[in-house]
């Protein structure tokens, strides 16, 4: 018993501090410099409405995309994201339509939209991008999900990672705020268990297309 409970107070010490650098980093980012200019802007899917539209998470996420575009910070910008419902447009899809309606060129705008996770976010992102990927990028996301992003590309093997707030948790009220604070909090170590499962399967069995549907 006494085993047991040490080991439910380590556990919550560990999510209280994830939950701590969260909020830290959300609120520091958001504050942070624009980043140096790169060879591509990826904007990463958010929240979608009942009715699969883009939610306004990812409404801003698009704007501030557009934004780091206009000002010259990259000449292509990509999104990322997929959708609850099968057979209907995704969240790339449908950001980069946002983003040509922004006055965003066609010719410059790339979109994924079967990714399900922000680990699919990267994989699936790498595949459209190619050589792109190698460079330097910047990240767009909401501050709170930018340091799992981070680590989530890098993993993947893009090369220098740059990042950029929207906000610095979504333009939410409080409860839904503190809500995504602790989602992104279970997350992090959600994300970590998949990654050692994905590494290890590979190096027992080998690599393996349809392994990725466990990155969901």
């Amino acid at each position: 018993m006494r085993l047991l409970l040490r080991l439910l107070t380590a556990v919550c010490l560990l999510l209280a501090l994830t939950a701590a650098g969260v909020i830290g980093h959300a609120l520091w980012i958001a504050r942070a410099p624009l980043p140096e200019p790169a060879g591509v802007i990826i904007v990463l899917g958010g929240h979608m409405t009942g009715d699969n539209h883009l939610g306004r998470e990812t409404i801003g996420r698009v704007h501030a995309g557009v934004r780091l575009y206009d000002a010259g910070l990259a000449p292509r910008i990509h999104f990322t994201g997929g959708s609850p419902d099968d057979g209907r447009p995704g969240a790339g899809e449908q950001m980069r339509a946002l983003a040509i309606a922004e006055g965003v060129p066609p010719a410059a705008a790339t979109a994924e939209s079967l990714s399900e996770s922000t680990l699919q976010n990267a994989l699936f992102s790498r595949a459209v991008l190619g050589a792109e990927a190698d460079g330097p990028v910047i990240l767009v996301s909401d501050g709170f999900h930018l340091a799992r992003a981070w680590l989530t590309f890098r993993w993947a093997g893009y090369g220098p990672v740059a990042l950029a707030a929207a906000s610095p948790f979504g333009d939410q009220s409080t409860a839904a705020r503190a809500r995504r604070v602790g989602r992104e909090t279970l997350a992090w170590w959600f994300n970590l268990a998949r990654i050692g499962a994905w590494e290890t399967l590979d190096l027992v069995a080998g690599p393996d297309p349809e392994r990725v549907d466990l990155l969901r």
